[in-house]
């Protein structure tokens, strides 16, 4: 009683420190800045509603202006075009140079231009009629037929106070090309705009010409200006660059209005304020870049501030319901929302191991934020703790299983589902994951090589174990520093599509790991057995077949039942290794090359060769290099140093292909020897650059240029003199020792890679790599690896 009178006297300190500074409180006040917002930006809102109603309005009616002033660019540049193909139609020219004489071939001429015009104006979409006044030969040819001129004038412009002289006057005179109002060419005729432009241009003491007339269409005109009207009410203008007027949606006094814009270039558009008859008028205005015409659009000013004003007694009417309503819900809310919260804070507090008084110092929020923020922390690490369990024993569990360590009589199908593992069918196989190298994974200054063994270890995995589980279900597990995946198979597969799907799991993880991770590894595989507990001799199978991976190439499949052994000896009489001493001791490294060669090839061409045999032929022909140079009388130690550390090499399970290599690189440097030894007095400057390169081999520039320079012959003399003495080039001869010089610090742990091979002279890390692969069959992570584990 005492306790649970604590924990309520403590709760109910909490409490008390949260109702002066708590949630509701906090709430209260929230609603009563939200509801200030609106008060105050109503006040601003009032000085700017007109401002802003105002440039709505410009804004929209700039809008529509410009699409009003394409359209017209488009009535424009189709008069433009129209005109070119007129003039230069050749019906028409020859009409205009026989016009006083027509015979009958022009009559024929005429006929065709009119079937011309006719195609050019199709659509009278922007262009209403044309025609061509030919002032020489009295006669008027449009887009339809051909007249007499007084028959045109009397058909088009008898009802207006325009004279046929007049008429015939005006269209006489000279045009270039100059849109105008076609109400005041026609004096009242009909309102447009027609646009005139001179086909003839007569000569001196010529007072006549032929003139080309064409009316746009003003029904189209009208009604792209009715649209720009519909918005507001408002009148449309057009101007065109000598600010005469060309058309008007005012029909009256529309020629008596006078526009002060803006003369400045840079003025294209905007919008201006005159009186006209005594009301304010807002103007707006833009230019056309290529016609140079003005369209403007005059709007009563009063327009504007009827909408603001409208606008800001709506807003101030509905801010003061908002402000009553706002009030009486905000106080309601608050207690209604407030109620669940304090409920909820009680009962975690009775089930929380942090204290309620803790919760005064902040909100009920913060107080249920550490609340659960630990609860969540808790559940994860023990969450994490039980998959690393987990992991642990299922693992323990695999190796138990591959190893025989499984007690007698445990059933393993009952073991299994323990671990969330069960069997499918009784048929299992085991593969083996032999990682060759994954250097191309990393980084370069990634140096932590247990973190990146586990992070390769983790990719296969789960790889693997998704390939193996399409059809079946594969679980992979470490063990001797390999990968193992069992392969449980489903009920009735038979032996040959086990093997079948083996293989392919195999070369698609090869092929998936090694170009996508750069991961490269050898699998051996075992054969199918008929039950779980057969695992552990599967495993053996795996292991033995694994054996052969010496006489594999990278990145190789080995089966167990292909590694049957009958063989029990290899081939390497005497004789071939005497003659190896003796291309050796004449310094001739093809022939002590092709021997070597010859004698590998021998053995490895022998059917189920045994991989312990070829490994013991490897180590006798070591021991034959070796007596090579002790005949040979060469006292160079790093020689022997070298064939020892291939010999360790060897024993920690190198491949014949890297083994290869690597004697025939020793085998080239003891015939280099000897030849050496054989022509030393003849040949000093063949010494002279050798000492040089293994005093200066750190200095990247090291090259023949350099050191032809340093003795003072020709580069390519340097370079034929140095294959003749040594067998090889001088730039493969400054690569092996720099390699050399890198292996030594190689086995200096606190050196990184990248500055070893700048201290060797190279100039890129990436070209040491390839290098020192190319040499010594291995990349310099994995020879530090091999020695490190060595030692």
């Amino acid at each position: 009683m005492g306790l649970l009178k604590g924990s309520d006297e403590t709760e109910r300190v909490g409490m008390q420190g949260w109702r002066a500074k708590g949630v509701q409180r906090r709430w209260l006040q929230s609603y009563a800045i939200v509801l200030l917002i609106p008060i105050i930006m109503m006040t601003a809102t009032y000085w700017q509603t007109r401002h802003v109603i105002n440039d709505e309005i410009h804004r929209a009616n700039s809008a529509l202006l410009s699409q009003l002033k394409l359209e017209i660019e488009n009535y424009t540049d189709y008069v433009y075009r129209l005109s070119e193909m007129i003039s230069l139609n050749p019906k028409v020219r020859s009409i205009i140079s026989n016009q006083q004489n027509i015979d009958a071939k022009d009559r024929l001429n005429m006929k065709h231009a009119i079937a011309d015009f006719k195609s050019y104006n199709i659509a009278n979409r922007f262009v209403d009629h044309f025609y061509i006044y030919f002032s020489a030969g009295n006669f008027v040819l449009t887009d339809s037929s051909y007249y007499e001129d007084e028959l045109y004038y009397e058909l088009n412009y008898s009802q207006s106070d325009l004279s046929l002289t007049s008429w015939r006057s005006n269209l006489a005179e000279e045009h270039r090309g100059r849109f105008m109002s076609l109400g005041e060419f026609s004096q009242g005729a009909r309102p447009g705009i027609m646009y005139a432009q001179s086909l003839h241009f007569p000569s001196k003491g010529e007072s006549v010409g032929t003139t080309l007339v064409i009316e746009l269409n003003q029904s189209r005109l009208m009604e792209s200006i009715r649209n720009l009207q519909s918005y507001n009410q408002g009148s449309v203008y057009i101007l065109d660059d000598e600010d005469r007027l060309l058309a008007s949606s005012e029909q009256a006094s529309a020629q008596e209005r006078s526009f002060q814009l803006p003369e400045s270039k840079n003025d294209s558009s905007g919008t201006i304020t005159e009186d006209w008859d005594g009301k304010p008028m807002t103007l707006s205005y833009i230019k056309s870049e290529t016609t140079g015409w003005k369209i403007i659009y005059a709007l009563p000013s009063e327009l504007y501030s009827q909408k603001a004003e409208y606008i800001r007694n709506l807003s101030v009417l509905m801010l003061a319901i908002a402000a009553v309503l706002g009030s009486i819900l905000s106080v309601w809310m608050a207690k209604r929302n407030y109620d669940p919260l304090q409920r909820l804070v009680r009962n975690v507090a009775a089930r929380s191991e942090i204290e309620p008084s803790r919760g005064s110092k902040g909100t009920e929020y913060d107080y249920l934020e550490e609340a659960l923020d630990n609860t969540l922390d808790r559940y994860k690490l023990m969450n994490q703790t039980i998959e690393r369990q987990n992991q642990a024993l299922r693992s323990s569990l695999l190796a138990r299983l591959l190893k025989g360590r499984i007690k007698d009589g445990v059933p393993i199908a009952e073991v299994l589902p323990d671990h969330g593992l069960s069997l499918r069918g009784s048929g299992v196989a085991v593969m083996l994951f032999y990682l060759e190298d994954y250097s191309g994974f990393f980084r370069i200054d990634e140096q932590d090589a247990e973190k990146k063994r586990e992070f390769v270890h983790l990719v296969m995995t789960n790889i693997v174990e998704e390939l193996a589980g399409q059809e079946h279900q594969g679980w992979m597990t470490d063990i001797d520093d390999m990968l193992a995946c069992i392969v449980n198979f489903n009920t009735e597969t038979s032996q040959e599509a086990a093997m079948a799907y083996l293989k392919g799991v195999a070369e698609e993880a090869q092929r998936f790991i090694g170009s996508r991770f750069r991961i490269l590894f050898t699998v051996s595989i075992s054969s199918m057995r008929h039950s779980a507990q057969e695992l552990p001799a599967a495993y053996q199978e795996a292991l033995e077949a694994m054996e052969y991976r010496m006489l594999q190439s990278g990145q190789s499949i080995i089966w167990y039942e292909q590694t049957t052994v009958r063989e029990l000896a290899y081939v390497y009489s005497i004789e071939k290794e005497q003659q190896l001493i003796n291309c050796v001791n004449a310094g001739d490294y093809v022939a002590a090359k092709s021997t070597l060669d010859e004698i590998i090839d021998c053995n490895l061409e022998q059917k189920n060769v045994s991989a312990d045999l070829i490994r013991c032929l490897l180590f006798d022909m070591c021991s034959t290099m070796m007596k090579a140079g002790i005949e040979a009388n060469l006292s160079r130690e790093e020689l022997y140093e070298e064939n020892l550390a291939a010999i360790r090499e060897l024993s920690s399970g190198s491949t014949v292909m890297v083994m290869r290599e690597r004697m025939s690189q020793f085998l080239q440097r003891i015939c280099a020897l000897a030849e050496q030894r054989r022509k030393k007095s003849k040949y000093r400057l063949y010494d002279g650059v050798l000492a040089l390169i293994e005093e200066r081999y750190g200095d990247n520039n090291l090259g023949i240029n350099m050191i032809a320079e340093q003795f003072e012959v020709h580069p390519s003399y340097l370079s034929r003199y140095f294959k003749e003495q040594s067998g090889e080039t001088l730039t493969e001869y400054i690569n092996k020792w720099r390699i050399e010089k890198s292996k030594a610090l190689l086995l200096q742990d606190d050196i990184y890679i990248k500055d070893i091979s700048d201290r060797v002279g190279f100039f890129s890390i990436s070209t040491f790599i390839r290098l020192f692969k190319k040499y010594e069959g291995i990349t310099p992570s994995a020879y530090r690896d091999i020695h490190n584990a060595q030692d």
